[in-house]
């Protein structure tokens, strides 16, 4: 009976002690993000585009985690190399440049981009 006993409590406890962490994990993951006041925009040449929906939204999720994006606008068109999206954000709490080395990073280094004129501030 020993036998059978210690074995069984001993799986339990390991097997309940894997299925915590990974639950705790996505839940320190998660950022909240107080309404961001946009002040300027910017365009983006992005190339390694390859959908709207998934590449787009990629895009979208990076540059909201910085809490200091509003809107990310994507003009995606199948037959361009190099596509154009417009960002509403914060200047005084993101620059254009980390902008720039937040997507060159995001999607293991898929997207190539660069600014489009420069940045105008609104109102």
């Amino acid at each position: 009976m020993k036998l059978i006993l210690l074995p069984t409590l001993l799986f339990l406890m390991i097997s309940c002690s894997q299925t915590a962490a990974p639950n705790q994990e996505k839940h320190t993951q998660a950022k909240v993000c107080k309404t961001v006041v946009p002040n300027s925009t910017v365009s983006l040449g992005v190339k390694g585009m390859v959908c709207q929906m998934g590449c787009g939204g990629s895009i979208r999720k990076a540059l909201k985690a910085t809490c200091a994006v509003e809107r990310v606008e994507v003009n995606y068109l199948d037959s361009l190399e190099e596509q154009t999206i417009k960002v509403h954000y914060d200047r005084q709490k993101i620059a254009p440049k980390q902008m720039l080395q937040i997507l060159s990073q995001i999607n293991d280094q898929q997207f190539s981009v660069r600014t489009i004129g420069k940045a105008q501030a609104l109102r």
